[in-house]
């Protein structure tokens, strides 16, 4: 173990890559941490300041540059590390997700739409656990190919063919179940 103090400088440079880390990523690091962990929000936001912790401790030029990927993969991991030790796997609780990425449109609309939304949640819930953890990864978190590889540990052509089966299914179940509610059997 080493007793050297750290750089002074790298200690400012690391504070302000937390400080960054903080204001740009700590509300979309903890819902998609706490959709790993069922829905715990308290849970998710221990996580996510050991993450931060771990940002501070790390070399700066480390992580700059995949800020974004670091994080996520950091608070995935630590996660799963918790949920290995109570020895159950649990993907999401979307009212968490919703509620934090919830964007209204005119009143008149909302109804339709959010029955819809809540919808294509459902059906991302039927998907295999790589695909739903990918669609969450990019469309509730908004994160890259590239950065969903990094956080995942799979390559990037990987992550391209699991979302694009996970679309494709998608589209199945949707259809399916529409076709389902507008049959005459269906009442």
């Amino acid at each position: 173990m080493n007793s050297r103090m750290p750089d002074p400088h790298v200690q400012d440079e690391a504070a302000v890559l937390v400080r960054r880390a903080l204001d740009q990523h700590e509300s979309t690091l903890i819902a998609y941490t706490a959709s790993i962990l069922g829905g715990d929000i308290e849970r998710a936001r221990d996580v996510v300041q050991d993450s931060m912790l771990r940002l501070y401790l790390t070399e700066p030029e480390r992580v700059r540059e995949n800020l974004k990927s670091w994080l996520f993969t950091v608070c995935r991991n630590r996660a799963f590390d918790i949920l290995r030790k109570e020895q159950r796997l649990d993907i999401g609780n979307d009212e968490v997700i919703n509620a934090a990425t919830d964007q209204e449109p005119d009143p008149a609309q909302s109804a339709s739409v959010h029955e819809l939304y809540e919808h294509i949640w459902t059906c991302v819930d039927r998907l295999r656990p790589n695909q739903r953890e990918v669609v969450r990864l990019k469309f509730q978190h908004d994160c890259s190919y590239q950065e969903i590889a990094g956080i995942t540990g799979l390559s990037v052509g990987n992550v391209g063919f699991i979302m694009h089966h996970a679309i494709k299914k998608l589209r199945e179940l949707m259809s399916t179940d529409i076709s389902e509610e507008y049959s005459p059997t269906h009442s």
